[in-house]
Parts: C-alpha cells; sequence; structure tokens
C-alpha cells in the first residue's frame, strides 16, 4: 500500500515538474485588418453581383447598392441595360430603395416600363412608385402620428356582497 502511494506521488511530482518546464504558451498573433475597401470598389463587386446565378445573391446585392445611396445611382442606371434580365430587374429594386436621391434615374426606369421582361417591368413600376413617394414625404419615415392619449383610469370595484 506505501508503495503505490509512494508511485502516485511519485508520478505527480514528475508532472508537475514536466509542466513547469515548458515555456509559456505564445499568445496569439492577431492579424493585420484588411486595407478598407473603398465605396467604388463595393459598388463594382456589387453591380457585378447582380449577374449571379442564384436570386438571393441578386436581391442581397440590390439591397446593399441601395443602402449606399446616391453614389449608386449612376452604376445602376448602367446596369438597367445589362443584357441579363435579372440584372436588369435588380437594379430597379435597388433604385426603388434608394428612393428620392435616385430621381436622375426616373428617364430610365420608364423605359424599363417597356422592357420585354415582366419582372424588370414590375421592378420599374416599383421602384417609380418609391422616388415618387420619398420625394413627396418630408423625410423618408413615415410622418409622426400625434401622442397617443394616455390609457383611461377605472375607479377600483367595490366588493361583491
Amino acid at each position: 500500500m506505501r508503495h503505490v502511494r509512494l508511485m502516485v506521488l511519485g508520478s505527480l511530482l514528475l508532472g508537475a515538474a514536466r509542466a513547469a518546464a515548458q515555456p509559456p504558451p505564445v499568445p496569439p498573433v492577431t492579424p493585420e485588418p484588411p486595407a478598407p475597401v473603398t465605396t467604388r470598389d463595393l459598388i463594382t463587386a456589387l453591380i457585378e453581383s447582380l449577374r449571379d446565378t442564384d436570386s438571393e445573391v441578386r436581391l442581397y446585392s440590390a439591397a446593399a447598392l441601395g443602402n449606399i445611396g446616391a453614389e449608386a445611382v449612376a452604376p445602376l442606371m448602367t446596369a438597367l441595360q445589362d443584357r441579363i434580365p435579372e440584372a436588369r430587374a435588380a437594379a430597379a429594386y435597388a433604385l426603388g430603395q434608394i428612393g428620392a436621391p435616385a430621381r436622375s434615374a426616373t428617364p430610365a426606369l420608364m423605359k424599363a416600363l417597356k422592357d420585354g421582361e415582366k419582372e424588370v417591368r414590375r421592378q420599374a413600376a416599383q421602384a417609380l412608385g418609391r422616388i415618387v413617394a420619398a420625394e413627396r414625404l418630408p423625410s423618408s419615415t413615415y410622418p409622426t402620428l400625434p401622442p397617443a392619449s394616455p390609457p383611461p383610469v377605472f375607479p377600483p370595484e367595490a366588493p361583491r356582497p
């Protein structure tokens, strides 16, 4: 029994000595952040992805271009003339998401209303509606509503007999 205790104690001491002899762990090296992407490069990449075969990629790219805003209007107007109908439809959608700053795209969108592809015509019509609505509202949000009146206060019920 004493022999077993000595073996266990010896292995524990040997393990502790080995752990102490190891060098401390090296902290992980954090990579340097990549160089920032310019808005022009981002717009170019997103315009190219409007031609992707996956409809969700086209939709998300169009939404991203819509979020960029006025800087994306000119490239989107060019994309309205793309030979791929899905790219034209996505470009129209993005112009509608931009709203009033895409006012200069109105003639191109009116031309797209006569496109041979139904989805391009639909997106162009919706985009024109969004642009007109954004121009007429003083802001891009819904008008503020008057403050709600406080809820009515009822007297406590009398105890029932």
